[in-house]
């Protein structure tokens, strides 16, 4: 049988919609024999994730995905099998997670103020640890009457998930919804001292080829990969970050940015990113060499 690997996922611990146990069941009918659930500025999951992973026989390497900037860029860094408990990598997490609260409570607020009805105990109760835009539209979209409010002032073209989320909580909109960050570098110091590794995440989308120059700048400061097989990027994409990739000695790795299964209201062939985005289990065994 093929195996494959998938090095990033998320659970309802973040933006997912698939608890720990439906994410192991999922990946398992893929092959996916090796996975990293990596929640935004969340580690929550690992050690649940970690202990059903033996009745599926999935290696499961612990990871987070964490939002940084670098030189008014914004750009996602993987980490990849860090220690768990107290160390700087969970304490800054927790930071992160705390200071993001206060921005959904200021989003909630704006919303109001624009007119939605939101009821922000129910929003609280969501299982995430960082909720997102997706859980305020969730509970935008509950009410009658705030659907009828979109309807008046978005277009039938605009009518769709990120079409609302960019048109009430995009930049300058008035329920903007700010995620609390790291400076890139410092992140990557916090990751290897809680003994973990620092993968750039899908660099094609947040960069390009003529900005490699920022990622030369990572590279003195300690970072480890880049994630070269990603959905974002397209083929000349993947040649130009394996590449290099290599030339820099840098880990390789790929991943799905799993969220959830596509919710389509006809029977398609393509409804989860794992029906035709894999990642060969060969990048998993020269990733393993460097894990501890």
């Amino acid at each position: 049988m093929i195996k494959y690997i998938d090095l990033h996922t998320h659970s309802v611990y973040s933006e997912g919609v698939l608890n720990c146990q439906q994410l192991l069941q999922l990946a398992s009918k893929y092959q996916i024999k090796v996975l990293s659930l990596t929640d935004h500025n969340v580690i929550e999951g690992v050690p649940k994730i970690t202990k059903l992973s033996k009745r599926y026989r999935i290696t499961i390497i612990p990871g987070v995905e964490i939002y940084t900037h670098y030189k008014n860029k914004k750009l996602h860094l993987l980490a990849y099998n860090f220690k768990l408990g107290d160390t700087p990598l969970s304490r800054s997490l927790l930071k992160l997670q705390d200071d993001h609260i206060t921005e959904i409570k200021r989003s909630i607020a704006k919303l109001k103020e624009a007119g939605f009805v939101l009821d922000e105990k129910k929003i609280f109760k969501n299982p995430s640890r960082y909720l997102g835009a997706i859980h305020l539209l969730q509970e935008i979209e509950r009410h009658p009457q705030n659907q009828k409010k979109i309807k008046k002032e978005i277009s039938v073209r605009h009518n769709n998930f990120f079409g609302k989320i960019y048109f009430y909580m995009g930049r300058g909109k008035p329920g903007y919804l700010s995620l609390s960050e790291l400076p890139i570098l410092q992140a990557i110091d916090i990751i290897k001292k809680s003994g973990g590794i620092a993968v750039l995440a899908h660099p094609g989308q947040q960069l390009t080829f003529e900005e490699d120059h920022l990622i030369f700048d990572l590279i003195k400061g300690g970072l480890d990969g880049l994630e070269v097989l990603s959905p974002y990027h397209n083929w000349h994409q993947i040649e130009h970050y394996q590449k290099l990739a290599l030339e820099n000695n840098l880990l390789f790795t790929g991943g799905s940015d799993f969220h959830r299964p596509l919710n389509l209201s006809q029977k398609e062939t393509i409804t989860k990113q794992w029906d035709y985005y894999k990642i060969p289990y060969s990048v998993y065994l020269n990733l393993k060499k460097h894990l501890k």
